[in-house]
């Protein structure tokens, strides 16, 4: 008798796994829509991340410009605007590995590191280019505060440079593939 009480509680235990798995198949088919979602879920995070970032490199670099009392335009803005983009950068890796993108478990974590950082020397001949030539060569318009525009050279920088790396970072450093 004890025998097919062990039996029956061997079968249900069968049955309910076996369920589950059906679950956990149905769940992982996707849809046709879930590639869309699955990227609009990303761009999304990227964005806040993004924003994220932006503060980090607007404080950075604001910073620097006032506890220096210099770098307002110039080879010394460009220096403090690449230490503030790299403070953003170490900001971005690691917020986008653990959330926007999720890390690739079986890819070497050299190889995403270098991948990162090959996207984002290349964003960041983007973004310090751009703003360095806002903040040097342009001057405030509709009566915007001298002291507001290397924020808004920055700002401008990030915008060229965002699209740039969402490709970057999506389809070669966070990409799901065997490597």
């Amino acid at each position: 008798m004890e025998r097919r009480g062990h039996e029956r509680d061997t079968n249900d235990h069968v049955r309910r796994n076996a369920f589950a798995s059906v679950l956990l198949a149905v769940d992982e088919t996707p849809s046709v829509a879930a590639p869309r979602q699955s990227l609009i879920k990303q761009f999304f995070r990227f964005g806040v991340v993004g924003v994220i970032n932006t503060i980090v490199d607007l404080a950075v670099l604001n910073l620097l410009i006032v506890a220096t009392d210099t770098g307002r335009t110039g080879a010394m803005f460009a220096f403090f605007k690449t230490v503030a983009f790299v403070c953003a950068v170490v900001n971005s890796y690691l917020m986008n590995r653990s959330w926007t993108f999720k890390r690739v478990q079986k890819k070497s974590q050299m190889l995403e590191g270098s991948q990162f950082l090959t996207v984002n020397l290349l964003g960041l001949l983007v973004n310090v280019g751009t703003s360095w030539y806002a903040a040097t060569y342009t001057h405030p318009i509709a009566g915007i505060n001298p002291k507001w525009w290397p924020s808004l050279a920055a700002l401008v920088g990030t915008g060229f440079s965002l699209a740039f790396n969402f490709l970057g970072y999506k389809f070669w450093v966070f990409a799901h593939r065997k490597h």
